[in-house]
């Protein structure tokens, strides 16, 4: 284990070095995650895995009208990446979220963390 200096991590290390760590928050929906990590023209693909018929499965449930059908083709893609995908994944985050009357807001984000990591802007004390 090399530990690399925090300043130059994702010029120097992410994406350069063959083994390397990150954190990925979630997407509000799977077209969004694979799209952006595990397509084979993604440019944040960790992994550097491609499949030809992930990115089929990909493209067709994009249009793909049917729940049940789109449903199928989004569990097909999640077989492929555990089966195949080079993913060392050490944890999975549990989210938890608190109220309080101490603090307004408007409408929360539910795209990111943190109201779509905008929390310090939307924010206030009550």
């Amino acid at each position: 284990m090399i530990r690399e200096p925090n300043d130059g991590y994702w010029n120097n290390v992410w994406l350069k070095k063959p083994f390397f760590a990150s954190y990925w928050a979630g997407r509000p929906t799977c077209d969004w995650m694979f799209t952006v990590a595990y397509a084979a023209e993604a440019v944040w693909n960790e992994t550097f895995w491609r499949d030809p018929r992930f990115n089929e499965l990909l493209v067709a449930a994009r249009s793909e009208t049917d729940d049940t059908k789109r449903a199928g083709m989004y569990a097909e893609m999640q077989q492929l990446l555990h089966d195949d995908g080079g993913l060392v994944n050490l944890v999975f985050n549990s989210y938890v979220d608190a109220h309080t009357k101490a603090l307004a807001h408007g409408e929360v984000a539910s795209n990111w963390p943190m109201d779509g990591q905008k929390i310090a802007e939307r924010w206030w004390f009550a």
